[in-house]
């Protein structure tokens, strides 16, 4: 059986994960499997705003959804009866442990056929994971210490809580989204774009790292 490796990048965070992936998948020697996407995730932004969790969540059907299923497609125009394992983890999100129950499952894209998903970590806590990297000698990814599941930096199930979390304790990282959401503001046609936790307050991000910036400047007197 061929065993490949494949990765929809997205362009999301500052440090591209796609680095790691290659890493990775020397590391399997497994062929890896660069799947590409219409356009980029901040394109999409600049196209159709920030994503929502439920009700304009683009992000998945555009980035992720529709490329996998043309892969699929040429899976099984090959008669291959693919197997895709993920490192999908409940613990990650709440969403994830309303939405994944089984490790194994058959998936059926629509119009194109079915996959057979297996995640063989789905169960497993923090200590688990970090035990099974440091027995097999897995290379770590640099962005398992950040504290936070990447694809998340979409931020369309994020709180608002967790996004003041995550620029408090990632300086470099909030500098950088502030300037991505700088240029996606100044190329809209529609008006301004707001990450899901500042919907409600009607202030884009980089405003809103600007002035968290501001207030810890002036927390120091």
């Amino acid at each position: 059986d061929e065993f490949r490796a494949f990765k929809v990048p997205e362009n999301l965070i500052k440090d591209n994960p796609l680095d790691y992936v290659k890493t990775f998948a020397e590391w399997l020697e497994a062929d890896l499997v660069i799947i590409t996407s219409e356009f980029d995730y901040w394109e999409g932004v600049k196209r159709g705003g920030d994503p929502a969790i439920f009700n304009k969540r683009w992000c998945y059907e555009f980035l992720k959804k529709r490329p996998l299923r043309e892969f699929l497609a040429g899976e099984l125009r090959q008669n291959l009866r693919p197997v895709w394992v993920t490192g999908i983890r409940r613990k990650e999100s709440r969403r994830r442990t309303q939405l994944y129950h089984s490790s194994r499952y058959e998936y059926r894209f629509e119009g194109v056929g079915a996959v057979e998903y297996y995640h063989p970590i789905l169960h497993w806590d923090d200590e688990m994971v970090e035990n099974f990297i440091r027995e097999n000698g897995i290379p770590e990814n640099p962005l398992w210490r950040v504290g936070f599941s990447c694809e998340c930096l979409c931020m369309a199930g994020m709180s608002l809580r967790k996004l003041n979390r995550l620029l408090d304790e990632n300086s470099e990282l909030a500098t950088w989204l502030a300037s991505m959401d700088q240029e996606v503001q100044k190329n809209r046609r529609s008006g301004p774009a707001y990450v899901a936790p500042l919907s409600k307050k009607r202030i884009t991000l980089s405003q809103y790292i600007e002035d968290r910036k501001k207030q810890k400047k002036l927390g120091n007197f």
